[in-house]
């Protein structure tokens, strides 16, 4: 057996065990968050266009750092509308043409009356602000929304000296064993001790 043959082979295989692997963890975590294999699959878009950078910082205002979350909204817009990269050019040339500074001087010009430029400028707006592209489904496992950012969503930032963005736990473990302040401690089923909370919980008085 030629041993110089083996040794490519098997680190081949390594390495597509490893894909696999990582594969179904990836699989798992989509599923966890309630993503779609489909949502979230690569998207043959490619690298966000300029115009689609300059255009999203224009109508959100923001400087949108985040790059990762630029190019999932913009795969995923492209994905829903293949027209898309052409409907962001032709705003892109309408606000150079107008010399419109902002948002604002873009709502109050002519352009706002262009219902196609309206559309795109609200559509992009709109997977910044709220953190996704599409349209949810109620009662669907699955429909054609897609991830773009959760913490880093616009939405929470008008208020974020006082918002706690939600996340899992964010009181700490067992946060949700004690009752609230001033709330009595609740008995416990006939025939079972009254409620001492969990043995794991830091403000536990159980003994």
């Amino acid at each position: 057996m030629d041993q110089t043959a083996a040794v490519p082979a098997a680190s081949s295989l390594s390495l597509k065990r490893r894909s696999l692997f990582l594969g179904i963890g990836t699989t798992a975590l989509m599923a966890g968050m309630g993503l779609s294999i489909a949502t979230a699959a690569p998207s043959s878009a490619g690298a966000p266009s300029t115009a689609f950078v300059e255009i999203s910082r224009f109508v959100t205002g923001s400087h949108l750092d985040d790059a990762s979350a630029v190019g999932r909204a913009w795969e995923q817009l492209v994905k829903l509308d293949a027209d898309f990269p052409d409907a962001v050019q032709k705003l892109s040339d309408a606000i150079k043409q107008a010399q419109l500074a902002s948002m604002a001087a873009f709502m109050a010009s002519p352009l706002a009356k262009n219902d196609a430029l309206t559309k795109t400028a609200s559509t992009i707006v709109s997977a910044f602000y709220l953190g996704f592209t599409g349209t949810p489904v109620a009662h669907r496992a699955t429909d054609d929304t897609g991830f773009v950012t959760f913490a880093g969503a616009l939405m929470w930032r008008p208020t974020i000296d006082n918002t706690v963005i939600p996340t899992f736990a964010r009181g700490g473990t067992d946060y949700w064993v004690q009752p609230p302040a001033g709330i009595p401690v609740p008995k416990g089923p006939q025939g079972q001790p009254e409620w001492q909370g969990s043995a794991s919980s830091p403000k536990s008085s159980k003994a």
